[in-house]
C-alpha cells in the first residue's frame, strides 16, 4: 500500500521553517535552483529525496511528510495499519 503526501507543499513549508532558499538549497545538493523549483510543486517523491532534502534542511524526514497534512499523524497511523 501506498502512504501519499505533498512533497512540493513539504519542501515550501520546511524551506520556510529553515530560512532557506531555493538557491541555498541548490547548492547544498549541488543541483541547479530550477530544479528545486520544480520540485516544490511536485506531488510526490521517492524517499531516498526526502531523506536527502530532510537533511540539508535540518527537519527529520518524518517531520517533512508530516508539513505536508499540517503536522497531523494520521498518515503514519494509516501507513503502520497497511503493512
Amino acid at each position: 500500500m501506498t502512504c501519499r503526501f505533498n512533497f512540493g507543499k513539504s519542501l515550501r513549508l520546511a524551506q520556510i521553517k529553515a530560512g532557506v532558499s531555493s538557491t541555498e538549497l541548490a547548492s547544498r545538493l549541488d543541483i541547479t535552483k530550477q530544479q528545486v523549483s520544480q520540485w516544490r510543486y511536485r506531488q510526490d517523491a521517492k524517499l531516498s529525496l526526502v531523506e536527502k532534502v530532510s537533511e540539508q534542511l535540518n527537519i527529520s524526514p518524518i517531520h517533512f511528510l508530516e508539513l505536508s497534512d499540517g503536522g497531523r499523524i494520521a498518515w503514519r497511523e494509516f501507513c503502520s495499519k497497511s503493512r
